[in-house]
């Protein structure tokens, strides 16, 4: 094939893929071998930062291409295999597990019987049943709960992991039995800490929740969802512990730093936070607060929010 054959499948295919493809994808569209050498040499215009894969520039990698990276040493697209771990949870958009772009190490998530091992910055784990994947800026991650398992299970430092365990029950709506469960029984002997931590969150948000539903049948509230999933043109926004879906209103009972729901007053919506305390101590005045912000609503951009009901149990 001549060069001016394959050069509109490269450019394609550097467009969908962010400049990151692999050399079996180069020899499917035509691409000599001798024309790879010649660009991934020393100083060239590509690099080949991992066995089989190129990319086509040589500057440092952003945290996307990374993970592509990752994810081509690992196999795909032609098998199957994807993102987990701390960087799964950072494309997640996690605050807890931030990702510079010199990220040390990407978690890939691959079928059992693939034979490939952890290769310098990429750890491969094996599973015998890989969850449906979720594509994030089109890269394939595991689900937040699987990822989140992941790197519990790989990191070394309990701060870090129970910052973004709290992160997921406050913010994302994960309930801690989820992710107890997630974790399985040897993870948690390992780490007692986290199974600690679990099982205080679950406590703390069954306590109050149920005092929350206690206070609004007596002060004659409207009933709101309670623990719901909110999307924001499709995309997760916030699982508040209560949300008036015709009023822009939620209830927000963890510590107003760090719960993450300021996403929601960043789109106008009003958050009416209240400590957990309070609904036991002060019942009238957080019926007052709330009823008081149903009253002057509706807020923000209504329209382009779904809400998705939650457990029954909240």
């Amino acid at each position: 094939m001549k060069r001016i054959d394959y050069i509109p499948a490269l450019r394609r295919l550097a467009r969908e893929q962010d400049r990151v493809v692999t050399m079996a994808q180069l020899a499917a569209i035509g691409v000599p071998q001798s024309f790879v050498r010649e660009r991934i040499r020393p100083g060239g215009r590509w690099q080949r930062p991992l066995p089989r894969v190129v990319v086509l520039h040589p500057g440092v990698l952003s945290v996307a291409q990374r993970c592509r990276a990752a994810l081509g040493f690992a196999g795909h697209p032609e098998a199957e295999a994807m993102v987990t771990g701390t960087a799964g949870l950072a494309l997640h958009r996690i605050e807890a597990a931030p990702l510079p772009s010199g990220v040390p190490v990407v978690d890939v998530l691959v079928p059992d019987g693939r034979r490939i091992r952890t290769h310098t910055w990429v750890r491969v784990h094996h599973a015998r049943r890989l969850p449906s994947a979720v594509t994030v800026d089109g890269v394939p991650v595991a689900p937040l709960v699987r990822a989140a398992a992941d790197g519990v299970r790989e990191s070394c430092d309990p701060e870090w992991a129970g910052d973004v365990l709290r992160e997921l029950v406050a913010f994302a709506g994960v309930r801690p039995d989820v992710l107890a469960a997630e974790l399985g029984d040897a993870a948690l002997a390992r780490k007692p800490a986290v199974g600690r931590l679990l099982a205080e969150l679950d406590t703390g948000i069954r306590s109050a929740v149920g005092l929350a539903r206690t206070l609004v049948i007596r002060t004659g509230l409207r009933q709101p969802l309670w623990r719901p999933q909110l999307r924001l043109d499709g995309s997760f926004l916030a699982s508040p512990d209560a949300y008036w879906a015709r009023d822009g209103v939620a209830l927000d009972l963890g510590p107003a730093a760090g719960s993450g729901r300021g996403r929601l007053e960043t789109l106008g919506l009003r958050v009416v936070r209240i400590a957990p305390t309070a609904l036991a101590r002060h019942p009238g005045e957080v019926a007052a607060a709330v009823r008081a912000a149903l009253a002057a609503g509706p807020y923000g951009p209504l329209e382009r929010i779904t809400v998705l009901p939650g457990s029954p149990g909240g």
